[in-house]
């Protein structure tokens, strides 16, 4: 009883006070529509801008360690197996810190503001790869084979790189939460959405023709963009004020004592209720059944279809222009109907688009019709997903709960990549819809349960997140 009167009043203080010229709230925060705009304006242009690092850098590295003769296999590790593993051991760190970091500037600006010049540094030092390597083993490793010594440069400079960078990676998207009242949540991600695709366009149409020939331009003029928008958002974006965080660990005890209570506190605060679990479970479930078509889609058009690149890429173009009009009623119906009622919904498209698809896509106009209609509610998807875990994770452990959603992503696609590729081998390219269907009813079936059980945690008005402590 105690800890509730606690927990009311904290909230109490938090809730700021009545202003008819700011009516639209969260947390200690109170805005105006138009600042509401303003402030949605930089954070997107700050993800926009931190995207075109996810462009940049995996395109790059494994052009450049290639030519330094570097085999497939580290390749692969370089560019993909170690920042996984990475992100899988930083992610819960750094979100959980988060959340208890208190500091007159907030509890995520401070990571951002500390790591994004690190981000940017080693950003412009991996696209001068090469002169540097030259020099430096002209200078103090002329006995040296180039070759090795420029892999070695680059497995530095891009494991530095994604460190600092997945500081901003872990925390950027927590700001979503902190700082745009909810009621907006939905338009903003599709805010976002939107302008993720057209920088992307803007991307790939203008600058990716150079970044093979002109690396060490495009790497520092994108690195100090990055930089300059980057610290802009982080000085105008201001967060609320929050409560204490709890202590969850007894001072005195021997470092690796506090260290297995504090991820035994970790895993019991997320995985104790079935609620949360089967949240992550259906998201994670979701996401591996993207995995066969995301894969295999062009070689089923191409191999089994006799279509070629060029009607594939129509499709893939048409599939994303649609997507757009749609991504723009979905953020409104997000915000009408609530974004869990939405994502359960989609789930249920996409298991008939595939049904439907798996007997009857024979020819380039049929994989068309399906290609566009999956296209669309992946969208949808995409766009409903992080309003769901802004709506239902606890408001004061929100980093924490991500991370422990993104742990049981990566493990079950660590899997889901390997059998997928597997099926696809015993049963054809056709399996990618019987694959995607298989994981799209495990995960509708899951997120139903969510769904019944938040009704009755409150629904769309009185909703209250279960105890985690």
């Amino acid at each position: 009883m105690d800890d509730a009167i606690l927990t009311a009043e904290a909230a109490a203080e938090t809730r700021p006070p009545a202003d008819p010229k700011r009516p639209y709230t969260v947390g200690t925060l109170r805005y105006s529509l138009f600042e509401v705009f303003v402030v949605s304006a930089w954070v997107i242009l700050g993800g926009n801008i931190f995207g075109m690092l996810g462009s940049l850098v995996p395109t790059l590295l494994p052009l450049t360690l290639e030519r330094f003769g570097a085999s497939g296999a580290l390749i692969g590790l370089v560019v993909g197996s170690i920042p996984a593993a990475m992100n899988f051991v930083m992610n819960p760190i750094l979100s959980t810190a988060s959340d208890r970091t208190r500091t007159r500037w907030g509890r995520r600006i401070p990571y951002l503001v500390f790591a994004t010049p690190f981000v940017t540094l080693f950003l412009i030092l991996i696209g001068w790869i090469t002169p540097i390597t030259g020099y430096v083993h002209a200078h103090f490793f002329p006995g040296m084979e180039i070759g090795t010594l420029g892999i070695a440069l680059v497995c530095v400079f891009s494991v530095v790189f994604q460190f600092f960078n997945l500081i901003v990676g872990s925390i950027y998207y927590y700001i979503f939460a902190d700082v745009i009242p909810h009621q907006f949540i939905g338009r903003f991600m599709a805010g976002l959405n939107l302008a993720g695709t057209a920088g992307g366009f803007l991307f790939n149409f203008f600058v990716m023709p150079y970044i093979v020939d002109y690396a060490p331009a495009v790497f520092t003029g994108i690195g100090l963009l990055y930089l300059v928008c980057f610290m802009l958002m982080c000085f105008f974006v201001k967060e609320g004020e929050y409560p204490p965080p709890k202590a969850v660990q007894r001072q005195g005890l021997p470092v690796a004592k506090r260290l297995a209570e504090w991820i035994g506190i970790y895993f019991r605060q997320c995985y104790r209720h079935w609620f949360f679990t089967f949240l992550f479970l259906g998201t994670a479930l979701n996401n591996a059944s993207t995995v066969c078509r995301g894969t295999f889609n062009l070689l089923f058009a191409t191999k089994e279809l006799q279509m070629t690149a060029g009607q594939f890429g129509k499709v893939m173009a048409v599939g994303a222009v649609v997507s757009a009009g749609v991504v723009v009623l979905t953020g409104y119906l997000m915000d009408r109907l609530h974004p869990l009622r939405v994502f359960v919904a989609s789930g249920v498209i996409v298991i008939a688009a595939n049904v439907w698809g798996y007997f009857y896509v024979t020819d380039y106009a049929s994989f068309f019709v399906v290609g566009i209609a999956i296209s669309v509610v992946y969208a949808v998807q995409f766009v409903s997903n992080g309003p769901v875990f802004i709506e239902l994770f606890p408001p004061d452990k929100f980093g924490q709960f991500s991370s422990a959603n993104a742990m049981m992503n990566s493990v079950l696609l660590i899997f889901a990549n390997y059998f997928g590729g597997v099926a696809i081998d015993r049963f054809g390219y056709r399996f990618i819809f019987v694959w995607d269907t298989i994981f799209t009813v495990g995960a509708t079936a899951a997120l139903l349960f969510v769904y019944v059980r938040w009704k009755q945690l409150g629904g769309a008005e009185h909703y209250t997140p279960p105890p985690t402590d």
